[in-house]
């Protein structure tokens, strides 16, 4: 389930998942980038997690933020999935919670080890909420507390930012450059710090989100070649090898499986 925030925190908030699933046996799930970082609160057993090339598991915190993905990761829970996320705005970490968004990037931080007794008290109060609305009214009014204080957009992110989501992610670095009045090195270095990751590798990540969106709405799956051009790709074998570098699956696979939790977020196996 998917609710939007406040409208005062639009600027901060993208939105909030409300993930809940109950099995009688260990699931994996397969998660991916969204292009946006988030926080994670766990109301039940916090899961286990894999990055692509990790043999052991770590157990996530109770509650933590995570930044940009540059590669899926497996998590599994050993019954009960129950969390809240909320899905931040892609400059958050910088503007609001003054974090370089590139030292997050594949990372996650345990909220506690940012804000110390204040993310315990938050966490307490989260998991004896006696209702959704109830604990999102709560994590609402901590993030209240990050406006104050935040840091504006420069130009030049803000200008990139908006011509990746008019396009859905299907432009070059050169058509970005003609709208952006620096040099690519230096929109690079902004990039990083602000999003977490490049430029060019966040308009990939939308432009899949953009196919991934067109793939729910596509009813035949025979005919997702034709979708190929519409999402920016240049032919199946181009679609083919993307969908593999950022989920490890197949775009069949992925149009199969009817138990979506999130669009960048699935049960597998």
């Amino acid at each position: 389930m998917q609710l939007p925030p406040q409208t005062a925190i639009k600027g901060l908030v993208k939105h909030y998942l409300i993930l809940s699933r109950t099995a009688d046996k260990q699931q994996y799930y397969r998660m991916f980038s969204d292009g946006n970082p988030g926080l994670v609160f766990h109301l039940k057993e916090p899961l286990l997690q894999w990055n692509e090339a990790d043999l052991k598991p770590r157990l996530q915190p109770g509650s933590f933020v995570y930044g940009q993905l540059s590669r899926y990761n497996t998590i599994a829970s050993s019954g009960e999935l129950n969390m809240i996320v909320v899905v931040l705005q892609p400059h958050a970490l910088f503007t609001h919670f003054h974090i370089r968004a590139d030292e997050l990037k594949d990372c996650t931080l345990a909220l506690v080890d940012l804000f110390g007794q204040e993310a315990r008290d938050l966490e307490d109060q989260v998991l004896a909420a006696l209702s959704i609305d109830t604990a999102i009214g709560i994590i609402e009014k901590f993030l209240w507390k990050r406006l104050s204080g935040f840091s504006d957009l420069t130009a030049e992110i803000a200008l990139t930012l908006g011509a990746i989501y008019q396009h859905q992610g299907i432009l070059t670095i050169a058509d970005i450059l003609e709208k952006v009045p620096v040099t690519e090195r230096q929109l690079e270095r902004k990039f990083r710090e602000y999003i977490g990751t490049s430029p060019k590798r966040f308009a990939d990540t939308i432009k899949f989100q953009h196919l991934l969106k067109l793939l729910q709405k596509q009813p035949d799956q025979e005919k997702i070649g034709e979708l190929i051009y519409a999402s920016g790709y240049y032919d199946q074998a181009h679609l083919n090898n993307s969908f593999k570098r950022m989920t490890g699956l197949t775009p069949g696979d992925y149009k199969d499986n009817a138990r979506l939790l999130a669009i960048n977020l699935m049960p597998v196996g």
